[in-house]
């Protein structure tokens, strides 16, 4: 009985051993397990970390951004304001263009119109010249047929004077 104890004392030892040593197994399983899930823990609890400190950086970022934002916008304001003054100033421009092209036009049609008269005038004032010339002429012949006439008057009236002396000695000759 000592021996069947003994072996039976064995084999409950290597039937206790063998459950030992599955459970040891299972427990270095169940630690393998639980070590590696530590280990996602861990990391996810990182990755967290990792992106709540990115959350407050974007934040911060985003907050910096909406700053930026809210100083562009009133900068589009200010450049919209100047964009349509521009524009209101460009259309008056353009008025002021289209208006002083308008003048130039009519200017331009007034000078061609002056320049046809002043042609006009130049021709008729050549033409007068031409006869103002021909009038001298005419007159410097009248002058010299008037200081011909003159002379022929003086002799005449010398000579009808010579004739009236004659005629007066005739007279005063017969009646005597």
């Amino acid at each position: 009985m000592a021996s069947e104890s003994s072996d039976r004392l064995n084999a409950i030892s290597a039937e206790l051993a063998g459950i030992l040593e599955a459970r040891i197994q299972e427990l270095m399983s169940a630690m393998k397990a639980a070590e590696q899930a530590t280990r996602q823990v861990v990391s996810t609890e990182m990755e967290i970390a990792r992106y709540r400190q990115l959350q407050e950086t974007l934040s911060a970022e985003i907050a910096e951004v909406g700053g930026e934002m809210g100083a562009l916008r009133e900068r589009a304001d200010e450049v919209r304001t100047q964009h349509t003054s521009l524009l209101g100033e460009r259309d008056r421009l353009r008025e002021t263009v289209e208006r002083s092209e308008r003048d130039v036009r009519e200017a331009d049609a007034q000078i061609e119109d002056q320049r046809g008269r002043l042609r006009g005038l130049e021709e008729e004032s050549e033409a007068l010249r031409r006869e103002n010339n021909d009038l001298k002429g005419k007159i410097r012949t009248l002058e010299e047929n008037v200081g011909r006439m003159r002379k022929l008057r003086e002799e005449l009236m010398m000579s009808i004077s010579g004739l009236s002396q004659q005629m007066a000695a005739l007279n005063i000759g017969a009646k005597e």
